[in-house]
């Protein structure tokens, strides 16, 4: 009785889906809700209690547009999911991996404030039947001496009506905007540069970054 020889199994060559390391977040935190180690919550903050309620966490479920799934069964996140959800947990600080994170997780990018011009606007409105108005306010109290007239030689007191104004955005307001999106481009380098030497079995990064500074390209 001779028993039939088998080839060797073949393995399919299994090809990596190229990808940003924005998309490669987005798929992570987003498609595969991938989480980081809240176990270290308490020891950064001391503790694991959260100063809001079940109110914010449902208002921040209504802005993801999503109903979070917390049934049994649901699937487990990828494998490189959960890696890229650990090197983004080793690599950045607390704060920033959670900023990374939720940003990912929404599909969103910092607010840069495009086309923000800093513009002179009254401080307070009122209402009037033609829609708001600027509101009008006095001024300083001026004093002054009447040579002429009736009043002769008599101190004269005036305060003038004018409207206070202010600027917004403020140029404070525009530069930590944009710090906010040089920081966020930052941390995007320093996870692409860690998952590179992390192993990834779907996915290979590419060297594609959103704009470093995209206010300098706007029109």
């Amino acid at each position: 009785m001779t028993a039939a020889i088998r080839p060797p199994a073949q393995t399919a060559s299994r090809t990596r889906r190229a990808m940003p390391v924005r998309a490669a977040l987005e798929w992570a935190f987003g498609t595969e809700c991938a989480r980081l180690d809240h176990d270290e919550i308490g020891a950064v903050g001391g503790t694991g209690w959260r100063s809001y309620g079940m109110e914010y966490v449902a208002l921040e479920r209504a802005q993801l547009g999503t109903r979070v799934d917390t049934s049994r069964g649901r699937s487990t996140p990828h494998d490189d999911a959960e890696l890229i959800a650990t090197v983004v947990r080793n690599t950045l600080p607390w704060y920033a991996a959670t900023l990374v994170a939720d940003l990912a997780r929404a599909g969103r990018c910092p607010d840069w404030m495009p086309d923000a011009r800093p513009h002179c606007v009254p401080v307070k409105w009122r209402p009037s039947p033609a829609g708001p108005r600027a509101a009008q306010d006095f001024g300083d109290t001026w004093r002054y001496r009447a040579g002429r007239g009736r009043n002769g030689n008599k101190l004269v007191e005036l305060r003038a009506p004018c409207c206070p104004v202010t600027y917004y955005p403020t140029a404070g307001q525009i530069a930590s905007a944009r710090r906010a999106w040089l920081d966020w481009y930052g941390y995007l380098l320093q996870v692409r540069c860690a998952l590179e030497a992390a192993g990834l079995r779907s996915l290979r990064l590419t060297d594609d970054m959103p704009p470093m500074t995209p206010w300098k390209n706007s029109s």
